[in-house]
């Protein structure tokens, strides 16, 4: 694997001085903002209202098939003065072969998870505030089969804090790449936290977190709708080394349904099984980055979504979420907006202008 990973940043350098060049760039804007009511002490009623923005300019060759792209992240709450805000870097290379289906990216990557992650392994809460990944991120894509995974390095190990990554895959299979088509998948995670260097504290121990969720499903589309839904098990194994050897279980059923017409959507998140994150007492959000109602018995989300404006480069959604668990209830308000532009997108607009394509161009959305 590291040969090839190897050959592939090699062929990325080579292509610098046996291919045209192309200057690339992206705008990448999101403003939301999340009004939290009910829930208890470990989903508590706050609110969320930022803006995030990730500018990035790069170089592409061999036609798009090599790039390297530059540029940082800026959360911002929208509060009186700049405090809480934070600046992330980010700087990757990505090769992408769309004629085989191949796609790799390497180093700090924007916004990567934001739409293809499941919410027992990332909350809302940590893409809006952690929306990088710093590792890589392989992505594979044929008619009956897909690979989707991730090494993201979340924390380094120093004198003074500990270190904390995870490698997940997501893999299936489809009766076919169209709109109808059976599937079959699985997700696969290893989520790891370790001690600091020096001088760790008296309880601190390595924590090893397992995650196996395979799952049935289907999707069906027809005349301005589709329905989607899947069912399988989640399966957790946890061990806190420090207290003994042995791995605590979790098991449960897990199931998700998507109906949408137009510009409506309804989506439904279940589970019912053993409370999931049985160390989220003591190590929190540092070793797990799920939605803490997975740490209930039975967890059901609903999310009533209405897609106001949708063009282009624009994005406008207005979302509410209604949670139970076997413990409480909660309800949360959303409105969204997201504006993303990159070279390709402004040139097709340009064309459009001209009435030199007739085609019109699809939203991103």
């Amino acid at each position: 694997m590291l040969k090839k990973l190897f050959f592939i940043l090699i062929s990325g350098v080579c292509a610098l001085s046996t291919s045209a060049q192309q200057l690339e760039w992206s705008v990448d804007m999101n403003a939301v903002l999340n009004n939290r009511e009910g829930g208890n002490n470990e989903t508590p009623a706050q609110t969320f209202i930022f803006t995030r923005i990730t500018p990035q300019i790069g170089v592409s060759m061999d036609h798009g098939r090599h790039s390297i792209m530059g540029g940082v992240t800026w959360y911002q709450p929208m509060i009186d003065n700049l405090a809480e805000y934070k600046v992330l870097p980010a700087l990757h290379y990505h090769y992408k072969d769309s004629r085989k289906g191949y796609e790799f990216k390497f180093g700090v990557i924007p916004n990567e998870l934001n739409n293809n992650i499941a919410l027992f392994l990332r909350s809302d809460s940590i893409n809006y505030i952690q929306p990088n990944i710093k590792g890589t991120v392989i992505n594979i894509q044929k008619p009956h089969f897909w690979l989707y995974s991730w090494f993201d390095w979340r924390q380094f190990r120093t004198n003074y804090k500990r270190e904390a990554f995870d490698a997940t895959a997501q893999v299936g299979w489809r009766t076919t790449k169209g709109y109808n088509h059976l599937s079959a998948s699985a997700i696969l995670r290893y989520n790891h936290l370790a001690k600091s260097y020096k001088n760790p504290l008296e309880n601190e121990g390595v924590v090893d977190n397992v995650v196996l969720s395979p799952q049935l499903g289907f999707t069906h589309h027809w005349h301005n709708g589709k329905i989607s839904a899947w069912a399988g098990m989640l399966l957790t194994l946890d061990r806190d080394r420090i207290e003994s050897s042995k791995w605590h279980t979790q098991a449960g059923f897990i199931g998700h349904l998507t109906g949408s017409w137009r510009w409506l959507s309804l989506i439904e998140n279940i589970y019912a099984g053993k409370r999931q994150m049985p160390l989220y007492e003591k190590y929190g959000s540092l070793l797990y980055q799920g939605d803490q109602y997975y740490h209930n018995k039975f967890y059901s989300r609903t999310d009533l979504v209405a897609t106001i404006f949708s063009r282009d480069f624009l994005n406008l959604e207005a979302r509410f979420t209604f949670h139970a668990t076997d413990k409480t209830t909660a309800f949360w308000q959303q409105l969204a907006v997201r504006f993303y532009l990159d070279r390709n997108l402004w040139n097709l607009h340009k064309k459009h202008k001209k009435g030199t394509n007739g085609i019109a161009l699809q939203s991103q959305f």
